[in-house]
């Protein structure tokens, strides 16, 4: 279908998009990520636990990360998800089919952009059933997922990708549209239109994004040409899809890159890193203002990152939730940028130096967990992958809002499941609503904003906790109530002493000027008297894998422990693991212990050491 009959084709299913809602709803869009590999290809037995799904849920606080075995797709580098406004997941796609909710190829979503690309990785006879298996298309942000306040349709933008005399000379040469009616089959979906060709372009892998047009119902769409050369600006609305100009970037790439590109939470930037060959390699940050009403950028910046030796430096970056502070470096090395400042170099802060760490697939190999990919989460923090080869372990940035060593980068604080190489999937910011008041707010589309929060204990003082500001569409004034009498607090992110062990309704209200917004959860800290012999609620616990090879990932919410002692005893009593444990994520090494059962016990040593057990739990442990 050429560009021309899908616009013409389009006018009566596009006609339904002018039937917004007023009220912009509570997007949930990016609250799972799926990805990783399946068990099918042919692998070492000593790897093959390493190999399957790993799911991160962020309607869970922590994040709650494990491996499902209920999705047997296998997901490369090209990877986007939809989840619904109640936080269900509804679709994905690994560049080669789309997939509902009950982890079935969508009617109408196979072989999506089928021809050379998706060919080559497509293997035929390889299943066990004697079935083929796609592997997922292996580079990064070639696909997206958009949606429209109150339609019901997804709309799927897709890069097909050609190959040349071999797979380092490959490169996009277009762009597809695809439509998802999310009522149709009970619910689960159906791609109403599917790989409707809307750009032939020479472009480069790594560049596709989208961001929400300031009058709040519409996309912008960007991609690069191959040479870099070109940012290319498309305009998704009622009327369809259409090229809407160029801006040319005044610099030229001598070599392909798998490089990363964002916009700011709010809209307001645009940024790329890209390689480039001047005598070295060097890696090069471009930051762009953007304007949401016209699509045109504006105040081109520059940033040069010289790698370190003979060092081949791997690209990503990110920019923190409040739009200011921006992340990037050369692997070993990553900085920190003030957005806010006009010479971002002089603005530029070291965070954290590659700590050497490496993932050992066996006695002799192991892979180097440099600072590669990143990516904003619903919880408000960056989680960071590393390069592309795979890997069991990413690092975490838990504070990206405040200014250089307080973001506070955790490296290789997670520990996963499953193997995932760059295959992180590729969101646009759903929560970004109209320009209020601007030339372009003219739909009738308003911020009503959404009360979120976050909280963690401080590791020295359990009493003392720190509240995350995750609001959306716009707050200007935030109040809290943390339900022990104390007075309210109208800062975005604070921390709070409470006088002693309880539970306690702690309440966040947001406003602006079109509405209010709150939102209330049940906080339990330790025991509530030292007489008690269970807590007042129940802790969410999970320990994950079991059986486990070597990292057992405990986490805990719904409940900060006094202090929370972990112990693990073998099959005849003895204590062989003892560690201290807090609310969230715990990593528990269990490389050294010999194959068996083992019991884990999780306490919390309460005042006046008494010791209140808040999970018991068998844990096998294989070679």
């Amino acid at each position: 279908m050429t560009v021309s009959s899908f616009k013409m084709s389009s006018v009566a299913l596009w006609a339904m998009l002018l039937l917004v809602s007023n009220i912009l709803s509570s997007q949930k869009g990016d609250y799972h990520w799926i990805m990783g590999y399946t068990e099918v290809i042919p692998i070492p037995d000593s790897l093959k636990n390493m190999y399957g799904t790993t799911r991160f849920d962020f309607n869970f606080d922590p994040v709650k990360i494990y491996r499902d075995d209920t999705i047997v797709h296998s997901f490369g580098e090209t990877n986007t998800s939809y989840s619904d406004d109640k936080g269900s997941l509804f679709a994905y796609s690994n560049g080669m089919h789309m997939f509902n909710k009950e982890h079935h190829i969508m009617d109408g979503g196979d072989s999506l952009l089928y021809g050379p690309c998706w060919e080559n990785f497509n293997y035929e006879n390889h299943a066990p059933d004697g079935s083929a298996w796609q592997s997922g298309i292996n580079f990064p942000q070639l696909n997206i997922i958009l949606d429209y306040p109150g339609i019901s349709h997804l709309l799927a933008v897709i890069q097909d990708k050609v190959y040349l005399d071999d797979r380092r000379d490959s490169f996009p040469t277009s762009l597809h549209l695809g439509i998802i009616n999310i009522n149709a089959n009970d619910g689960q979906g159906k791609m109403i239109l599917k790989d409707s060709l809307f750009e032939s372009r020479e472009l480069n892998p790594g560049y596709l994004n989208a961001v929400r047009h300031g009058n709040g119902r519409d996309w912008w769409i960007t991609s690069i040409d191959r040479f870099n050369r070109y940012i290319y600006v498309y305009l998704l609305s009622p009327s369809g899809i259409v090229f809407h100009h160029l801006h040319p970037t005044g610099q030229i790439r001598t070599i392909e890159s798998l490089a990363q590109s964002v916009f700011s939470s709010d809209g307001s930037k645009y940024a790329y890193i890209e390689n480039l060959y001047l005598n070295d390699i060097y890696n090069f940050l471009w930051v762009y203002d953007f304007d949401r009403s016209t699509g045109n950028f504006s105040q081109k910046k520059q940033v040069v990152i010289n790698r370190i030796g003979s060092f081949v430096q791997e690209q990503g970056m990110a920019i923190s939730p409040d739009s200011r502070y921006m992340y990037a470096g050369n692997g070993k090395l990553l900085y920190q940028y003030d957005l806010y400042q006009d010479d971002l170099e002089k603005s530029k802060k070291l965070v954290a130096v590659y700590d050497d760490f490496k993932e050992f697939w066996g006695p002799t190999f192991s892979v180097s967990t440099y600072f590669s990919w990143w990516l904003l989460a619903p919880d408000g923090k960056l989680y960071g992958c590393s390069p592309a080869g795979s890997n069991l372990h990413w690092h975490r940035m838990e504070y990206p809002e405040e200014a250089g060593e307080k973001c506070q980068v955790t490296q290789h604080a997670i520990r996963l499941p499953t193997f995932v190489a760059r295959g992180t999937p590729n969101y646009p910011n759903y929560h970004l609503g109209p320009l209020d008041g601007s030339n372009c707010d003219t739909l009738g589309l308003n911020n009503h904003p959404i009360a979120k929060y976050r909280y963690e204990a401080d590791t020295l003082n359990h009493l003392k906790v720190r509240f995350t500001d995750l609001s959306y569409y716009r707050p200007e004034t935030w109040s809290w109530d943390f339900g022990d009498d104390s007075p309210r607090v109208s800062t975005r992110h604070t921390y709070h002493s409470f006088k002693v062990n309880g539970t306690y309704n702690v309440c966040l209200t947001v406003s602006n000027e079109n509405s209010v917004n709150t939102v209330c959860r049940t906080i339990t800290i330790g025991t509530s008297s030292s007489e008690d012999n269970e807590t007042s609620t129940t802790p969410d616990i999970t320990l994950f894998p079991n059986p486990v090879e070597d990292m057992l990932l405990i986490t805990i919410g719904e409940y900060i422990p006094e202090h929370g002692q972990l112990t693990v005893y073998d099959i005849n009593g003895r204590q062989v693991i003892s560690q201290r444990v807090y609310y969230g994520h715990n990593n528990v090494d269990m490389t050294q212990l010999p194959a068996g059962t083992y019991i884990v016990r999780i306490v919390d040593l309460g005042s006046a050491g008494k010791s209140i057990l808040i999970r018991e739990e068998k844990v096998v442990k294989i070679e």
